[in-house]
């Protein structure tokens, strides 16, 4: 044993990249080396090359390494197992996330042969020699000569994404129905074309940061690769539909613990919406289609968005930043065509937010939603009992309002009552009715103010405006209350069908609520019931009415589940693990990433898109104090 050890130490390390010939005191090969090299130059003479072609233009310097072809090469319909060998000098360049093209052989050499676009899924070391590195031996050969890098061999397991053909349309990409060739060469896929095609990222649409790879992010000629979301409308030049569905219309969700950018990516991203572009919408009361633009309404619990109506004064016109920015189709500076409503409430101060409106909550919401006056779960006696006293209340006053509501209440105090009488109203649910409906925070959001929110709609819905309801000012039942009367008129007129504001019903719109976690998450009373139910039916019905959701939260598992399942684009930037784990919408192989991200760094699943990482922008594209 000891004999065959020091044979094995008195030998150089193999390299994976060339072989050492034996220890014979000279450099020229072994008779039996010699013969071997003969034979095999020998027998490749024999052999066809077969030439498989590639669409990189410089195979060397974008070649990564080849399939591997010792290992089983799988491909069916639910999974995968394709490997590279990945070449010493490429080394340092590989990561997982990056994206590949693997050449299938075509019939004609001279034609584009379809490619498998796939990404790096993993990187395993394996020991180049038969030697365990779990034994004496192979800790004595440690002790002498190093063990180095060159003495293993990287391999990068690969995730097929799609299957890339050239038309003469340009490039298509379909399902991955074709296995990769053993030793095919691997390349890095670095063409702007090839990568929208296999991750279906469109040409255009709304900016969404920059596509990247373990937060750095992909250039292409020098540039970095923009990543939009799909926002087809009207062809300003046409006037023709164009063909697709707006991403916006199926409902989004920004998610991110505190700290990681989610305000400022939320900014730069709302930012792309303000602008002259049209959607068809259908008139309810002509059926006729309608090109509008959108009505951005923005619900700000934190008044951060007011200031969007100013530009970043870092970002001048002038800039070389600025011009390259625009010239990518990102809209930069403030927004002109801006409003800020803010709620007129009882016993609170109106925040600071510059140029602004105020806005009334009238009590006469209340008269198709009654659940707004439950913050509870009564019983069914008494919500019936409560729903008939409304309801015979609008029925007898043309000037409704809360004061009035409880005067009229009061006047039927008496059990022999017409009101009392007419529903056979128990003391003992009277008592309840009257408890009920004598909450403070009623007097104080109902009927402040000169401007219903009814009569003002054409101004806060208006289209091609950005419209900001800060509500910082407000806390507890006052805020929640407040919201979900502006919520409710907001979904009721957009997806219903009679009686409905018309600036609100034909007008495409964007519903932005930050925290929303506090409004639609799972319901616990019976105004909250009444608001998710109605969001549900909305995240339904949005493609249609065209509403979109747009939800911006540090508790995206708080979401009501039903509602999580309708939103078809989900932008997580960093989040614990906790809260990863209860989020199934998290894209497969990000749950580890993303308790790593930093700031700005975000993953993104957009319908009918790869899930892919990108990184935002470092600077605000709007005025963005915190």
């Amino acid at each position: 044993m000891s004999d065959n050890t020091d044979d094995i130490l008195d030998r150089d390390p193999v390299s994976n990249d060339e072989s050492t010939s034996a220890d014979t005191g000279t450099d020229e090969p072994t008779d039996n080396e010699t013969d071997t090299t003969d034979r095999e130059t020998d027998d490749q003479t024999t052999v066809p090359e077969t030439t498989v072609p590639n669409s990189l233009t410089d195979a060397d310097e974008d070649e990564l390494g080849h399939v591997v072809a010792s290992e089983e090469i799988h491909v069916t319909r639910s999974e995968y197992t394709v490997n590279a060998f990945v070449k010493t000098d490429c080394r340092d360049d590989v990561r997982v996330g990056d994206y590949v093209q693997i050449p299938y052989p075509g019939s004609d050499p001279t034609e584009q042969a379809d490619e498998l676009f796939a990404v790096v899924d993993g990187l395993r070391y394996e020991p180049y020699t038969e030697l365990d590195d779990k034994s004496d031996t192979h800790n004595r050969i440690a002790s002498v000569h190093a063990l180095d890098e060159t003495e293993f061999v990287l391999v990068a397991e690969l995730e097929p994404i799609a299957i890339i053909s050239s038309t003469d349309d340009g490039l298509e990409r379909s399902i991955v129905n074709k296995i990769p060739k053993p030793n095919t060469p691997v390349a890095f896929s670095l063409d702007e074309e090839y990568l929208r095609t296999g991750l279906n990222i469109p040409q255009d649409g709304v900016f969404a940061g920059y596509l990247s790879v373990g937060g750095d992010r992909m250039t292409v000629d020098g540039d970095p690769l923009p990543y939009f979301i799909n926002n087809p409308g009207i062809d300003p030049v046409t006037e023709e539909i164009e063909s697709g569905e707006p991403a916006i219309f199926r409902h989004t969700l920004v998610a991110g613990s505190t700290g990681k950018g989610k305000t400022h990516f939320t900014k730069n991203l709302l930012r792309q919406f303000a602008t002259d572009k049209r959607y068809p919408i259908e008139n309810h009361q002509t059926g006729d289609t309608e090109h509008s633009r959108l009505n951005l309404v923005i619900l700000d619990p934190e008044n951060e968005y007011s200031e969007m109506r100013n530009g970043n004064p870092e970002l001048r016109d002038e800039d070389e930043l600025v011009q390259r920015l625009e010239r990518q189709g990102i809209e930069v500076g403030g927004i002109d065509n801006f409003e800020t409503f803010i709620p007129d409430i009882g016993n609170t101060n109106a925040p600071t937010t510059g140029e602004s409106r105020n806005l009334t909550i009238p009590f006469s919401l209340v008269e198709h939603r009654p659940q707004l006056l439950m913050p509870y779960t009564p019983t069914e006696v008494t919500r019936g009992a409560l729903e008939n006293c409304i309801q015979a209340y609008f029925d007898d006053t043309d000037a409704p309002t809360y004061d009035n509501f409880l005067q009229y209440l009061r006047t039927n105090e008496d059990s022999e009552s017409p009101l009392r009488q007419r529903y056979n109203i128990e003391d003992g649910t009277w008592s309840a009715i009257m408890r009920r409906v004598t909450d403070a925070a009623y007097r104080d959001v109902f009927d402040h103010g000169t401007n219903p929110l009814p009569d003002v709609s054409n101004a806060v819905f208006r289209e091609g405006q950005v419209t900001v309801i800060p509500t910082s000012h407000l806390h507890g039942a006052k805020e929640e209350l407040t919201v979900l009367s502006i919520l409710s008129y907001i979904i009721d007129n957009k997806i219903d069908d009679y009686n409905v504001d018309p600036n609100v019903k034909d007008t495409p719109l964007l519903v932005a609520v930050d925290e929303a976690h506090n409004y639609v998450s799972d319901p616990n009373t019976l105004r909250e019931q009444y608001i998710v139910n109605r969001a549900r039916d909305a995240v339904k019905q949005g493609r249609k009415d065209k509403l979109g959701l747009f939800m911006i939260t540090q508790n995206p598992e708080d979401i009501d589940g039903d509602i999580l399942k309708q939103t078809n684009t989900n932008i997580f930037l960093g989040l614990r693990e906790e809260v990863i784990t209860k989020v199934p919408s998290i894209p497969r192989g990000y749950e580890q990433d993303l308790q790593k991200y930093g700031k700005g760094q975000a993953v993104i699943k957009a319908p009918d898109v790869e899930a892919v990482e990108v990184k935002g922008l470092p600077y605000c594209l709007t005025q963005h104090s915190n």
